[in-house]
């Protein structure tokens, strides 16, 4: 079975699939996003790991922030990170100035647009940027043998700078039991403020040692190697250091996927957690799914804010762009059963 480009779902050309004998991807143009995924392996039912929100056909979406509109699987976030400063931040947390008005970035939030290439396993699209970052360029690749695909992302800048760099993959939490495989990471950081005000239940700005023991506001702790968990919250949470590939092993599916990343570029790893916390619309109560995302950052908050100097993150303030020489990130995303 060769792999095919599917026709494209509307006149404007908004989304492209890949199919292979292995499964199928879809990306879209706005945000480059990634998803729906589905894995196939034979003798067992076909898997779709990533996350959908489910409000994108629904009344009001048009009106919707970009990165909102049709918020799904994984996209890359240049730069990485929230633009509004959150309420209760501590005063030692310097200020910083975004270079834009856009949430994780210019292109999270816009169309990008499609490549020409000869390879009929994959589909390419780039965007052209304002300020100091010039031009990003993306390209999915389905492996033609395998439940897998590679992933590039090309950064180019217009002059020398650092920005906060983050990949996006989310993957859905509403398929029964799940465990979170981090084989070996440093130390742990909680969110600085609440995350969700009068919702999350994480002890702010916290470290820790062990993702099953992550310190909580009464006290108490809570396994976040583990979901569903016992409530429903929204929380940010930060892993240092991160070595060797991150694993979901969806219990009750009977298949495990898998996200590996060059961690040279990407250190650290933020968390977030979706777990049907946020009630406003489009929320309302039932996005359900974890973020696993590669990072070097400081949470969400490096275009807005600067730690103190002696906090686990103080070092984290992106990566350093040559406008000489643009930087290529890869990673691959892969699935198997059992």
């Amino acid at each position: 079975m060769a792999p095919v480009h599917s026709p494209a779902m509307d006149a404007m050309d908004m989304s492209r699939e890949l199919v292979w004998p292995h499964g199928r991807a879809q990306v879209q143009r706005l945000g480059a996003m990634l998803g729906p995924v589905v894995f196939r392996q034979p003798g067992v039912p076909d898997f779709s790991p990533l996350q959908v929100a489910p409000w994108a056909d629904e009344p009001g979406a048009a009106q919707l922030p970009g990165i909102l509109r049709r918020l799904r699987g994984e996209w890359p976030c240049v730069p990485f990170g929230r633009t509004d400063r959150p309420d209760g931040l501590p005063d030692d947390w310097a200020a910083r100035t975004p270079s834009d008005d856009w949430g994780h970035g210019y292109a999270a939030n816009h169309d990008w647009h499609w490549q020409a290439g000869d390879d009929p396993f994959a589909l390419s699209l780039a965007i052209e940027l304002p300020g100091p970052l010039r031009r990003l360029t993306r390209t999915v690749r389905a492996m033609a043998d395998a439940p897998a695909l590679e992933i590039t992302l090309g950064v180019e800048a217009r002059e020398p700078c650092t920005v906060p760099i983050a990949l996006h993959p989310t993957f859905r939490l509403d398929a029964g039991a799940v465990q979170l495989v981090v084989p070996r990471y440093g130390a742990g950081i909680t969110y600085p403020v609440s995350a969700e005000r009068g919702v999350s239940r994480l002890a702010p700005d916290r470290s820790f040692e062990d993702l099953a023991q992550v310190p909580c506001a009464d006290g108490s702790s809570v396994d976040l190697t583990r979901f569903p968990l016992p409530f429903d919250t929204e929380e940010l949470l930060q892993l240092r250091d991160v070595c060797g590939p991150v694993t979901l092993n969806y219990l009750d599916v009977g298949w495990s996927v898998q996200l590996e990343w060059e961690h040279h570029s990407l250190p650290d790893l933020v968390l977030w957690v979706s777990h049907r916390g946020r009630t406003q619309a489009p929320w309302n109560g039932r996005h359900w799914a974890l973020g696993i995302e590669p990072v070097h950052g400081v949470f969400d908050l490096g275009r807005v804010a600067a730690p103190p100097s002696g906090h686990p993150l103080a070092d984290r303030a992106g990566i350093a762009l040559d406008p000489h020489m643009p930087r290529v990130l890869r990673y691959r995303l892969s699935a198997a059963p059992g």
